[in-house]
């Protein structure tokens, strides 16, 4: 006869989140979004991941705004959890420490070099300026790899193409970049 004040008990599965948990979209979009925008899209890049964290994190409250706003000190929490999913689908483990300082390291260096008036030569000034942008994208780019991978897109299928939304977040990036070409060939 079964014991009538026994708790009850069931086997324990990892915790697995749902799959879209994290924010889903393409390495190509990511940089092409962040060198456009001069960077601002890692704010709306910090914003969708944390948004999509509401839910599981429950009771927790957050604030994805706050944190999206302040992503540099939610970076390494992100990773976490990224990290948690991955183990937790059986998909290995990832080392994001590196890849998290890296990011917060290369936005200082970037707002650092943003700041200095002349690296000497025109071209130089420029050429720096588009590889501190892309160098800085490159972390976000690793993170978001290891995101799609939790999410079960790895391909990033489902967020590859540009909607009219980021064309429009795109242009003023796209006109400054047009009319600095421009402005490296006019006569002084």
């Amino acid at each position: 006869m079964d014991n009538i004040y026994q708790t009850p008990s069931a086997d324990l599965l990892p915790h697995e989140r749902a799959s879209d948990t994290f924010f889903v979209t393409s390495t190509r979009k990511l940089y092409l979004l962040y060198f456009f925008t001069l960077g601002f899209y890692s704010i709306y890049w910090a914003y969708k991941h944390w948004d999509r964290q509401r839910a599981t994190m429950l009771p927790k409250k957050i604030s994805p705004a706050a944190r999206s706003i302040f992503h540099i000190f939610f970076i390494h929490s992100l990773c976490r959890l990224i990290q948690s999913q991955l183990q937790a689908k059986g998909l290995g483990e990832w080392k994001y420490a590196a890849v998290a300082w890296t990011y917060i390291i290369m936005v200082f260096v970037g707002n650092g070099l943003s700041r200095v008036e002349s690296f000497g030569h025109p071209i130089l000034d420029i050429v720096l300026l588009i590889a501190a942008t892309l160098v800085t994208a490159w972390p976000l780019a690793t993170i978001q790899q290891q995101a799609n991978l939790a999410s079960g897109d790895s391909a990033s299928e489902q967020n590859s193409r540009f909607s009219l939304a980021n064309w429009l977040c795109m242009l003023p990036g796209i006109l400054l970049w047009l009319f600095i070409a421009i402005a490296m060939f006019l006569p002084e």
